[in-house]
């Protein structure tokens, strides 16, 4: 009887043990499962866009660095849309030492549980969270294209894609993520 008591208290302290160490070695929401990158040059600068599709399903992260003319007025604003959903005043929020300035778009808020109670993650000078931005945005591949379009501005002055007649900046990104859509009802 002793022995069984002994077995059954080591199988829980190791239980326990794994459960502390399984979540851990675990992916995070915030770890990228699939990456498409882009970078627009023309005769005013460059525009870079990268999008990372999450390990938390319909989830998203946008990355933009822009480097034009513009940057020399201060923060440049742009207009955006992604696959329809539009964002007519975002800020650049910030400027690297190249004069390149960033912004980084998160569809959800990441959460942090390590040694304590869940709480959310303290975001970089560069990222916004605007989940209502990705509304219309492919997870997988069937459901389309995930299409982005912008155009930047500052004090009247606009600054758009020079090579197609100073219209939008406009990305295209075919979705990585190979896994099967399931029906989670």
């Amino acid at each position: 009887m002793k022995a069984i008591k002994k077995l059954l208290i080591l199988l829980m302290v190791l239980f326990i043990e794994m459960a502390g160490i399984i979540p851990s070695l675990a992916m995070k929401d915030t770890d990228s499962i699939g990456k498409a990158s882009k970078t627009i040059e023309d005769s005013d600068g460059q525009v870079s866009v990268s999008v990372d599709w999450l390990a938390r399903p319909g989830e998203f992260m946008v990355t933009i660095d822009y480097f034009g003319y513009l940057t020399q007025e201060g923060m440049v604003n742009a207009w955006m849309s992604i696959n329809g959903v539009q964002r007519e005043f975002v800020t650049m929020k910030v400027e690297l030492p190249n004069r390149h300035q960033k912004i980084r778009f998160l569809s959800f808020h990441p959460m942090t549980g390590k040694k304590g109670p869940a709480s959310l993650k303290k975001l970089e000078p560069s990222d916004v969270v605007d989940y209502l931005l990705f509304r219309n945005a492919p997870y997988y591949p069937q459901f389309g294209k995930f299409i982005l379009e912008i155009k930047f501005f500052a004090n009247g002055r606009w600054d758009g894609n020079a090579n197609e007649g100073n219209k939008n900046f406009v990305f295209e990104f075919n979705s990585p993520v190979s896994a099967i859509v399931a029906d989670h009802s």
